[in-house]
């Protein structure tokens, strides 16, 4: 973990898991066909706005205080999994994320689609969804090993 090009944010480092920067390029890229398809309205699609508030909470907004109590998820991913976080944007989307206090580091796991929008008691629900991948180990539940398999973001 070299300090030299890390990507420091109100000195806390931020790392992301390939799930998060996977869900995060496929974004990207759709907001750039739309920009292309639509050159003036492509601003107002749903794609390009969630693409918008990811970016400002993942690079501004949780970076100013990760501990906040608006990103407890108290119960909703299980006991087991209570040290997870997760900000809440555009009602039915959900940024999940790990962070170490004393090592100032903010991990990035992975943000819900259009295809796993927070819905309750569905098989498809944001939160089942993660809680499902945190039982597969992807991303790893260890603080550890998801820290090795995240990528430290440089500036």
């Amino acid at each position: 973990m070299s300090e030299n090009n890390s990507l420091i944010i109100n000195g806390w480092r931020i790392f992301a898991h390939p799930l998060f920067l996977s869900q995060l390029e496929a974004l990207a890229l759709k907001v750039e066909r739309l920009r292309q398809k639509y050159p003036q309205d492509y601003k107002k699609k749903n794609a390009t706005k969630r693409l918008a508030a990811i970016n400002k909470l993942a690079f501004e907004i949780i970076p100013q205080d990760p501990t906040r109590k608006e990103y407890r998820q108290g119960n909703t991913l299980g006991t087991e999994y209570k040290h997870w976080f997760r900000a809440k944007f555009f009602q039915q989307y959900r940024l999940f994320f790990r962070y170490h206090q004393q090592q100032k580091i903010i991990v990035y796991a992975w943000v819900n689609d259009t295809k796993s929008k927070r819905a309750y008691e569905s098989k498809t629900d944001a939160y089942r969804v993660f809680a499902r991948m945190l039982d597969n180990d992807n991303p790893p539940n260890d603080w550890q090993m998801l820290l090795k398999q995240s990528k430290n973001l440089t500036e």
